[in-house]
């Protein structure tokens, strides 16, 4: 699963002279290129882009050698906003070594009980190399994504795990043996010691419909 997982990173200048940077996570789902990651995280790399026309996001596999680590700009292929979902490709697939096949994560859109062993990887706080932590599954439902309890939103199927993360974790792979089962969106803002990830169907769904490749477990 590490291997499929990359750090988003955007470039671009900010207010004097200082050089403003965004990252996040996000995580492939086919040897094409195609990743995931949050809606949000590309609004916020836009925004941090805004002074820097022409510049991309950048899709960085490290290998363990932040000399050889790969960055490679991505293109947003669709927005879905409503379940603050984002499906990316890269300009070209990413490898860790010369030869080796790309990465890529398994999706598992089978039910996820209460109690589910959960692993979630991602960069948080601009980590260089994937930061991995275990947790569970505390609670599945619809919840409305957005921080402002409007009942005009549309509700988003959802499971929140017992897993503290950092920014720059938007976007994470929150994965069990089988594959992964969600992806995370934000910390839950009454217990920020937990957080709560968007049901990975809502990915196969995006990814089928913009003829996005992608794998399930078998």
């Amino acid at each position: 699963m590490l291997r499929a997982v990359v750090q988003l990173v955007a470039v671009g200048p900010g207010g004097t002279d200082r050089t403003r940077q965004c990252t996040a996570t996000g995580f492939l789902i086919d040897e094409e290129g195609y990743l995931i990651t949050n809606a949000h995280v590309v609004e916020d790399s836009r925004r941090c882009l805004e002074k820097a026309p022409g510049a991309k996001i950048l899709a960085r596999l490290s290998d363990g050698d932040s000399r050889a680590a790969q960055a490679i700009p991505v293109d947003v292929v669709v927005l879905d906003e409503a379940n603050d979902l984002a499906l990316l490709k890269t300009e070209r697939p990413l490898v860790q070594s010369p030869g080796e096949q790309s990465a890529y994560a398994e999706l598992d859109a089978r039910p996820t009980p209460v109690g589910t062993p959960v692993t979630v990887s991602g960069h948080p706080a601009s980590a260089w190399q994937p930061v991995t932590q275990t947790g569970q599954v505390i609670w599945v439902g619809m919840t409305r994504l957005e921080e402002i309890n409007d009942p005009r939103t549309s509700l988003t199927d959802a499971v929140e795990i017992d897993v503290q993360l950092k920014p720059g974790s938007s976007g994470s792979p929150v994965y069990r043996s089988g594959g992964v089962i969600a992806v995370v969106d934000k910390r839950d803002a009454l217990r920020p010691e937990y957080s709560i990830a968007v049901a990975v169907h809502y990915v196969i769904e995006l990814a089928e419909r913009n003829h996005a490749p992608w794998h399930g477990v078998n």
